[in-house]
């Protein structure tokens, strides 16, 4: 065998495993070729992982019932609306955001659930009193907020510190307790 020959084979066998992944057009379904038209054109020279976000999105869609659709389709029409500028800018929010830890994901989310459980007049006073703060009085909320959640993880700690002291006293009773009737 040649150095060409072996060199074509060996070629052969690398774009094969870095195509792998991919899926060929005519290998979707009717269904997912009817979703997908506007790639048909392109669809066999995307890269798989994007082949791969697209179809997780097609099965996504496949399982939304007809008002779900709606209304995603009206937020894909207003997010593609958006300024470009902003639409970066919230990208860069969410990465952001996934990248915190899971705890603090969570309180963000309760806190963001707790403020749209109050009455609209409300919600409206409050990014009114906000809009109206200073960034000087801004900094000082937040950092009185900040604040107050360090006192509060202490005073957890120290209620979680008594609560360990108090179980390890009983376990030391119980153990004296049951060595004493033993004897």
């Amino acid at each position: 065998m040649s150095k060409i020959q072996l060199m074509a084979i060996s070629l052969l066998i690398a774009t094969s495993a870095l195509f792998a992944g991919e899926k060929q057009w005519n290998e979707l379904d009717k269904q997912q070729q009817s979703l997908l038209s506007p790639y048909q054109q392109k669809w066999n020279t995307l890269p798989a992982n994007k082949q791969e976000t697209i179809l997780k999105g097609v099965k996504q869609w496949q399982t939304l019932n007809p008002s779900e659709k709606k209304l995603a389709t009206q937020r894909f029409k207003e997010w593609k609306n958006l300024p470009a500028e902003r639409r970066s800018s919230i990208r860069a929010r969410y990465e952001a955001f996934s990248s915190m830890q899971p705890q603090i994901r969570n309180e963000i989310r309760n806190k963001y659930n707790k403020f749209n459980q109050l009455s609209p007049e409300r919600k409206q006073q409050l990014k009114k009193q906000w809009k109206n703060m200073s960034a000087a009085q801004k900094r000082q909320v937040l950092q009185k907020r900040k604040i107050m959640k360090k006192l509060n993880q202490r005073q957890r700690r120290l209620v979680q510190q008594k609560r360990k002291n108090i179980q390890q006293n009983i376990n030391r009773n119980n153990k004296k307790n049951i060595n004493n009737n033993r004897r």
